[in-house]
C-alpha cells in the first residue's frame, strides 16, 4: 500500500508541473502563438495604402491587351493599344515615382530598431532616441497620410484620362465589352482606394 502511494505522489509531482506548463504554452500569457496572432492585428489597424505598383497594374489599355479574346478585339486594335500602354505608363511614371515617396513616409518608422542595431547606442539612448522622435514622426506620418489622400484622387482623375485614352482606340463594335471590362476595373481601384 505504501508503494502503491508513492507512486501515486511520484507520478502527481511529475505529471502536475508539465500539465500546467503545456497549457500555458497552449493558451497561456507566455504562447508565441498568441502574440504572433495579435500582431497582424495590430498591423491591420495600420492605414493600408495601395503601392504604386498595384495602381499600376490598373492600366485600362493593360487590361485590354489581356482581355483581348473577351473583348473581340483585333489585332490592329491591340497593336495600337500596346503603344496606349506605353504611352499611359511613361505619362504616369513621375507621378508613381512621388507616390512611393511619398507612401513610405506613411509607414510606422522602425527608429528604435534602427538605433538598436547601430553600435554605441545602449538601452537608454534607445529610449531616448524614441522619446524625442515619434512626436516628429508622428506628425510626418500624418502630414504624408494627407498627401497620400490627395494623391489617390489624383490618380483617381489620371485613370478616367488613362480610360478615355485606352477606349479612344477600340472600334464602336467592341466599345460596350470593352466599357464593361474597364468598369469592372473601376471596381477594383475603388477596393483599392476608396470610392470617391
Amino acid at each position: 500500500m505504501r508503494t502503491r502511494l508513492f507512486a501515486v505522489a511520484l507520478v502527481s509531482t511529475v505529471c502536475i508541473p508539465s500539465l500546467a506548463f503545456a497549457q500555458r504554452t497552449r493558451g497561456g500569457g507566455g504562447d508565441p502563438s498568441a502574440s504572433s496572432s495579435s500582431a497582424p492585428a495590430s498591423s491591420s489597424s495600420a492605414a493600408k495604402t495601395p503601392s504604386s505598383r498595384d495602381l499600376q497594374d490598373l492600366n485600362p489599355a493593360s487590361l485590354l491587351i489581356d482581355k483581348k479574346k473577351k473583348a473581340s478585339l483585333p489585332d490592329s486594335t491591340v497593336a495600337q493599344l500596346k503603344a496606349v500602354e506605353k504611352k499611359l505608363n511613361d505619362r504616369n511614371a513621375q507621378f508613381f515615382a512621388s507616390y512611393d515617396s511619398v507612401r513610405k513616409w506613411t509607414m510606422p518608422l522602425a527608429s528604435g530598431a534602427a538605433s538598436r542595431s547601430q553600435p554605441g547606442f545602449s538601452a537608454g539612448d534607445n529610449a531616448l532616441s524614441n522619446s524625442t522622435s515619434s512626436a516628429a514622426e508622428q506628425a510626418q506620418m500624418q502630414s504624408s497620410m494627407r498627401e497620400l489622400r490627395k494623391m489617390m484622387a489624383e490618380y483617381r482623375d489620371r485613370h478616367n484620362a488613362d480610360v478615355t485614352d485606352a477606349l479612344a482606340i477600340v472600334p464602336d463594335a467592341q466599345k460596350k465589352a470593352a466599357t464593361d471590362l474597364l468598369n469592372s476595373q473601376n471596381g477594383d481601384l475603388d477596393k483599392l482606394i476608396g470610392k470617391p
